[in-house]
């Protein structure tokens, strides 16, 4: 099979990509392949400084700031001067942003914003922009790539069939799937970051894995299920066993990380509920407005619970969004010729906590830039014989599920250089495996950037 790129990934970042080269180099071939899973369907919105006084400014500095000083400000900048034009691209696509009466766009409160700037439809943006951008998938695990003299060759399936390309790119999410409380599909174990590692990419900030700080641990049938932190803005509660809230009145909100520690303390010093998580209690919660402003979420919630006032979950944190990955340059290259990456398969543009509305807005942005690279690399390259051989060990489920043990115990928001040092060795100790050295290498860089133990 042959082809001249190849995106390994049909999330919004993939088919961004898919979507930019066929718009700008019609000639050149394209096969995108997949193998299930994946979040761009649950992205509801994304960042967009349109409405005044916001602006591309802002949002930069809002990103700089939720990043805590590890941010690759380059990759900001690119990301906060792309959003509107990313907004107006949606629209003459055919997405209508939800509006206010007075012809202003709507716009969902993130944390750690300065402003309103969430733009969304519904609550159906993701699945919307996933329809309009569909392409034509391979479903297949790309399982090694091949590489040549001159760079990237192609990839093997898991298959063992040869995928001959010019170009790469690895869109196929993070791995916050390894975890075995997430939000996420299983299926989210890394793939790209374990590829781009095995042919000599460079890695960076693995150590940063975002936490959504209300995850679903009771009712069990809902267990994973992110409960949406913008409630929290329309008077929801987070309440201990005593029935403490763990905001002060009038507190804002706080980021991610910071509320994610929160919980975690509360629970950890015994004041959780019976299933071992915090109540998030909508009692306080208007449901009219929340209606207009949620629908899909109010017809979901109101299923739980007929009575609005009364519905409430038991919530902790739990995996959602790794931060880190493969180093990129500012045009999604990597320092393996041919080779590309975007989205939540690349690091860089977070830093050590993701601004509200930013991870919709990637995706755009970042998945079309790596396109065009992609198109720019492979129009002036040829085709490489690969110097490597197909190898590929199946991993075992039982790695998997020891894995996701050791990462249960090991790594949260509370973590310290003790737990991530334990971690390390019984990391080692795994089966050898391709992901065994991703998970050594999230430890390793998480003990070398953490504080002592207390």
């Amino acid at each position: 099979m042959e082809t001249d790129i190849l995106i390994l990934g049909a999330g919004l970042t993939g088919l961004n990509a898919a979507r930019e080269i066929h718009e700008t180099a019609p000639d050149l071939r394209v096969l995108v392949t997949d193998a299930g899973g994946g979040a761009s369907s649950e992205i509801m919105g994304f960042s967009a400084p349109v409405n005044p006084p916001d602006s591309a400014e802002i949002l930069c500095s809002d990103t700089l700031a939720s990043g805590g000083g590890c941010s690759d400000p380059e990759l900001v900048r690119i990301l906060a001067d792309r959003a509107v034009t990313e907004m107006r691209r949606l629209e003459t696509m055919g997405i209508r942003f939800d509006r206010t009466p007075d012809g202003l766009y709507s716009m969902v409160n993130a944390v750690g914003t300065s402003f309103p700037r969430v733009v969304h439809s519904g609550t159906t943006t993701g699945k919307q922009a996933i329809a309009l951008l569909n392409t034509e998938v391979l479903k297949t695990r790309i399982v090694r790539l091949a590489l040549g003299t001159q760079g990237v060759a192609g990839a093997w399936t898991e298959h063992g069939e040869f995928i001959r390309a010019r170009a790469v790119v690895l869109a196929g999410g993070g791995f916050a799937g390894l975890w075995k409380f997430s939000t996420w599909s299983k299926n989210l174990r890394g793939d790209p970051t374990v590829l781009a590692l095995e042919a000599g990419a460079e890695l960076r900030d693995l150590q940063f894995v975002q936490f959504e700080p209300t995850v679903t641990v009771h009712p069990s049938n809902l267990a994973g299920f992110p409960v949406i932190t913008t409630v929290l803005h329309e008077g929801a509660k987070l309440l201990n066993r005593r029935g403490e809230s763990l905001l002060k009145p009038g507190e804002n909100v706080p980021r991610k990380r910071e509320l994610a520690e929160r919980i975690l303390r509360e629970i950890r010093a015994g004041n959780g509920w019976e299933h071992g998580g915090i109540r998030y209690d909508f009692s306080g919660v208007d449901e009219t407005a929340f209606a207009a402003k949620y629908p899909e979420y109010h017809l979901k919630f109101k299923r739980i619970s007929p009575v609005f006032n009364e519905l409430w979950f038991e919530v902790k944190p739990g995996a959602h969004t790794t931060l880190g990955g493969i180093r990129i340059a500012p045009d999604c290259s990597t320092c393996v010729p041919g080779l590309f990456a975007a989205g939540e398969a690349a690091g860089g543009l977070h830093g050590r906590d993701r601004l509200g509305g930013n991870a919709g807005l990637e995706v755009f942005v970042f998945g079309r830039r790596a396109g065009e690279s992609a198109a720019r690399y492979a129009a002036a390259h040829g085709f490489n014989a690969p110097r490597n051989s197909f190898t590929h060990l199946r991993e075992p489920e039982e790695f998997f599920r020891r894995t996701a043990d050791l990462l249960d115990r090991r790594f949260d928001p509370l973590s310290t250089s003790t737990d991530f040092e334990a971690g390390l060795a019984e990391a080692r100790r795994l089966p050898e495996c391709a992901h065994k050295k991703l998970v050594c290498a999230l430890f390793r860089m998480a003990l070398e950037h953490s504080l002592p133990a207390e």
